[in-house]
């Protein structure tokens, strides 16, 4: 079977995702702040984004045995930290470390409260125009007209107001407080870097795409700059979605939270089996339909 493996970035993280975590007893001594965290601190970015990763790591340790070799790993956002850490061969612990690092580093380069909102039915270039100047710009391009863009609170509460009356079909505010992945995270991207310099040297277990371009990176020097540039540039989930399609896969599996990348994947390529591991009842269920789609 030609799997592929999705993981999330921020948004879908729940109180129910923090139970997960909870009930298991090594994840919760790597984590000992679990305890006291409820829904509401998911909002907070160092809470979210080590607890994300956690999520990521406890799931995939739980199910890898039972799965076929992945073909692929990309990751949105976030995510992309998950799949290197897996591809590369991090301790868990230095890679939990690695996402309270790159979240605290995003939270110290944004001056002012931002923050990400999703824009729907609108063409980039209309989106582009309605942007220039205004100190917002695009963070993700999801799609021909399916967008998130990143910037200050007061700008994105004018723009969610202003861009249905010129053409948006939807605009969402996303439970994220930093303007990730636009020029206003700028002063993140060095000591990002330096960070993840330690791992950067070997090859990949696992192909690894490029949040930034969609290209499917082999080495981990090469997956360490993308990592470190992709905290002030677009993701270009989208052409990451055209590369997954190129290698064919027999189905896609996202590790989660919720199920984001399965629907968005689901919609470019209908006949593709794709699941998130959020829409099963538990492991033996991802299994038992990941067999299904195998006979």
């Amino acid at each position: 079977m030609r799997l592929i493996v999705l993981f999330s970035g921020q948004g879908g993280q729940t109180a129910e995702h923090l139970s997960e975590l909870r009930a298991d007893a090594q994840t919760r001594h790597m984590l000992p702040a679990l305890d006291t965290l409820t829904g509401d601190d998911l909002s907070d970015n160092v809470a979210a984004q080590t607890a994300i990763s956690a999520l990521h790591a406890l799931r995939w340790h739980r199910l890898a045995a039972r799965l076929p070799r992945p073909l692929l790993f990309a990751g949105y956002s976030l995510g992309e930290l998950s799949a290197f850490a897996l591809a590369r061969g991090l301790p868990t612990q230095d890679w939990l470390a690695l996402a309270a690092r790159r979240a605290a580093l995003m939270d110290a380069a944004t001056t002012q409260p931002s923050g990400l909102l999703a824009v729907q039915g609108m063409p980039e270039a209309a989106l582009r125009a309605a942007l220039d100047g205004s100190g917002a710009s695009i963070a993700i391009r999801n799609g021909d007209t399916h967008f998130v863009i990143g910037g200050p609170d007061a700008l994105l509460s004018g723009l969610e107001h202003a861009l249905p009356e010129r053409g948006a079909r939807r605009c969402v505010r996303l439970a994220v407080r930093t303007p990730s992945h636009t020029p206003l995270l700028a002063a993140a991207q060095a000591p990002l870097a330096e960070a993840l310099a330690p791992w950067a040297s070997g090859r990949l277990t696992v192909p690894v795409l490029a949040g930034i371009d969609g290209h499917v990176q082999h080495d981990a020097a090469t997956a360490v700059r993308a990592l470190a540039a992709q905290v002030a540039h677009p993701v270009a989930w989208s052409a990451c979605m055209d590369t997954l399609l190129e290698y064919a896969p027999d189905v896609a599996l996202e590790i989660g939270p919720c199920n984001a990348l399965a629907r968005m994947l689901g919609e470019r390529a209908p006949d593709l089996p794709v699941r998130s591991v959020d829409d099963f009842s538990g492991d033996d269920a991802v299994v038992e339909w990941l067999n299904r789609m195998a006979a």
